[in-house]
């Protein structure tokens, strides 16, 4: 009974992780830009840095602490903000680049940004540690259900307007495609990406994060080529990997999410070998 109480919290954070993270991998990866979900992640953590350094309370434990956390995630909130706009309307013509290469740059200005700021914080080893890995074994009710409310808001959203998302991610790159505001439907879905990026982050950590946005999508390509098959078969395969995943992290006294990742690791590289056995057989 005592793995069970103590597992819910996080078994429930992780459920709800995946099950959004999956519907924006779909995207990220018909997109082609698979390092989106860190370089918003980076972007995030940057904004909050800047608010852990002026107000230095929330890493010290100092007065105030809830407010001090409230104004880290509305720095994060603006950052993610200016991205959001940045990334749509770096989707041009004009500019050579390709789009990636600008998302990795941003990344690697934002992580420098961050570790030059945070060289000479106190705690800022933790800080960058809880950032990459996250904790979420000891995730309390506050977190999961703040995530659940960002998570049902954006996914109510893209609902509605599933249709408008849809069509510009299957035509992300496709010259000839006319949309009415093509622009604002790209800002709106890197910045509801973004909410729950923000979200998401504090409670799994960058790695994780990745992971699930990345890994249940590209196994589900494998095998199905409609939204709402890869959608449902991500779903099913977040449920299945998860609760032995916590089981071992409580068993075997391991952190949470490198778990997870490995699980997630070892059932993508078994659908590639059984994708390759299907292709000879027929």
């Amino acid at each position: 009974m005592e793995i069970i109480s103590f597992m819910i919290a996080p078994l429930a954070a992780t459920l709800i992780l995946g099950g959004i993270l999956v519907y924006f991998g779909i995207h990220v990866i018909k997109r082609e830009i698979v390092f989106i979900d860190i370089a918003l992640a980076q972007i995030a953590a940057l904004g909050g840095t800047l608010a852990i350094v002026l107000w230095p309370e929330t890493i010290n434990g100092g007065g105030h602490e809830e407010g001090h956390h409230l104004i880290e995630y509305l720095f994060s909130l603006l950052f993610t903000t200016l991205a959001a706009g940045l990334f749509s309307l770096l989707k041009s013509k004009k500019i050579r680049i390709p789009l990636e290469a600008l998302i990795g740059i941003s990344y690697a200005v934002a992580t420098t940004a961050m570790v030059i700021i945070l060289d000479k914080g106190a705690g800022s080893d933790v800080h960058i540690h809880d950032m990459l890995t996250g904790a979420i074994l000891w995730v309390g009710w506050d977190k999961v259900l703040r995530l659940a409310g960002m998570v049902l808001i954006v996914a109510l959203f893209h609902w509605v307007f599933r249709k408008n998302m849809m069509n510009l991610t299957d035509n992300y790159d496709n010259s000839s495609y006319k949309s009415k505001r093509k622009n604002w439907w790209d800002f709106l879905f890197y910045f509801t990406f973004g909410l729950v990026i923000v979200e998401a982050v504090q409670v799994g950590g960058i790695l994780t994060v990745f992971a699930f946005l990345i890994i249940p999508a590209s196994t589900t390509l494998l095998f199905f080529s409609t939204w709402r098959a890869r959608i449902l078969a991500g779903l099913l395969l977040t449920v299945i990997l998860t609760i032995p995943a916590l089981w071992v992290s409580w068993t075997w006294d391991l952190p949470a999410s490198p778990v997870l990742i490995l699980f997630l690791g070892i059932i993508l590289i078994i659908s590639g070998l059984v994708y390759q056995i299907k292709k000879k057989v027929t």
